[in-house]
């Protein structure tokens, strides 16, 4: 083995182990919210099961209705999965005796080495595989807790195939574990936000004439994957495009004057970012300064009265009164922010005006004053924090200035 394969395979494992040991707290947490009478947690969720196990399918973003599932209890944790995801797996939780594989799929061996744990037999159907992980690891435990967040497929097939257990949702503690992030949590939110800051920078500097939404998406995303990261969306728009709130790249031409939106985020190890700036070529003019300094103001409120005990909906009227008198008095909202954390969606809470929540210490939030104008054009601010008891810590490091190119 030389050198740099060893520093890989080194590197390799200390992500792995890192992965394991913060699913261990996820469990520790999760255990701690369902209450002593809950033995055993199963998920089917794409999010959950890794949340739970410390294992992230590929196998879920090629086909969002795949079968598989997490089985734990305080000290012992399975996976269900395909065949072909049993692979990728093994090579995330090195224990062949954790996985439960159903279906069919070969790894050949090379000179009879390297396919141990990997071409083993699997059950016929994904419900007997389950069945088996839960009396394998589950054995006489009396309280099955289900997390229903996607289906009710594991609620069905253990309702039918263990009769004399006692199932119980716990579906609200899962949604309220996800609320309050462990620090290993926080550091992969922070790191893969730091990949979507490193690629605006690389915008910035690599920027010149000519250039194509495109070419701006691209350095951003080679940079998340570099960076061991999965691009989530890159949503580079300009000129009157920059007013689609949620956009693709095209192959249209930055032109002078145009406004870039970029609205961007990625995985790194299970968890997200979504962050936002905007650019312009050249000078801006007048009616782009105005607006900037609105939405700027607003979402510089936002960050200074974010504190825990903050009531959701008063946070929000309030902002979006602060943009409004400060230059667009026709500003409008849905949320002035999110919770994030995990991939796959949005934590809680919302920051809406229907919200019936306060903030809490260990809240991750994007917090963001975006304006839509079509025909005109759009712009963004979207900065990530951790909820504090006296404020917030700041997860996005980049100013939050108009940003100016060529």
């Amino acid at each position: 083995m030389n050198a740099t394969m060893g520093a890989h395979r080194a590197d390799r494992a200390t992500q792995v182990a890192g992965s394991m040991a913060l699913a261990a707290e996820v469990r520790a947490k999760c255990f701690a919210l369902v209450g002593d009478a809950v033995d055993v947690l199963v998920s089917c969720h794409a999010a959950h099961k890794g949340y739970l196990s410390g294992y992230f399918s590929i196998v879920h973003d090629l086909n969002p209705r795949y079968l598989s599932a997490v089985v734990a209890t305080r000290d012992r944790v399975a996976l269900v999965v395909s065949a072909s995801d049993a692979g990728p797996a093994l090579e995330e939780t090195g224990d062949p005796a954790a996985l439960f594989r159903y279906g069919f799929f070969c790894f050949e061996q090379v000179d009879g080495t390297g396919a141990d744990g990997y071409d083993a037999a699997g059950f016929a159907s994904f419900d007997e595989a389950l069945l088996a992980a839960l009396r394998e690891v589950a054995g006489d435990a009396r309280t099955i807790g289900i997390d229903r967040s996607g289906d009710d497929r594991a609620w069905n097939v253990i309702a039918q195939g263990m009769k004399t257990r006692f199932l119980t949702d716990i579906t609200d503690a899962i949604t309220r574990a996800r609320r309050h992030k462990l620090p290993g949590e926080v550091a992969r939110v922070r790191q893969a936000t730091r990949l979507v800051e490193t690629g605006l920078l690389d915008v910035a500097r690599q920027f010149a004439p000519g250039m194509t939404e495109q070419d701006m998406a691209a350095i951003i995303a080679a940079g998340m994957v570099a960076g061991g990261a999965i691009p989530r969306f890159v949503s580079v728009t300009s000129g009157p495009r920059s007013a689609l709130a949620d956009a693709y790249a095209t192959a249209r031409r930055v032109a002078p004057g145009d406004l870039i939106r970029i609205d961007a985020g990625c995985i790194y190890q299970g968890y997200a970012s979504d962050m936002a700036r905007t650019f312009v070529f050249g000078e801006p003019d007048a009616e782009q300064v105005r607006c900037y300094a609105a939405i700027r103001a607003g979402i510089d409120y936002e960050l200074e009265v974010i504190r825990e005990g903050v009531d959701v909906a008063g946070l929000f009227d309030e902002t979006v009164r602060v943009v409004r008198e400060n230059g667009i008095p026709s500003y409008r909202r849905q949320h002035v922010g999110h919770g994030i954390g995990l991939g796959g969606g949005y934590d809680m809470p919302v920051l809406t005006p229907q919200t019936k929540d306060r903030l809490e210490a260990g809240m991750c939030l994007c917090v963001e004053t975006p304006y839509y104008r079509i025909g005109w054009g759009g712009m963004m601010i979207e900065d990530t924090i951790l909820v504090t008891r006296e404020g917030h810590e700041p997860i996005t490091t980049i100013p939050r200035d108009l940003i100016r190119l060529g």
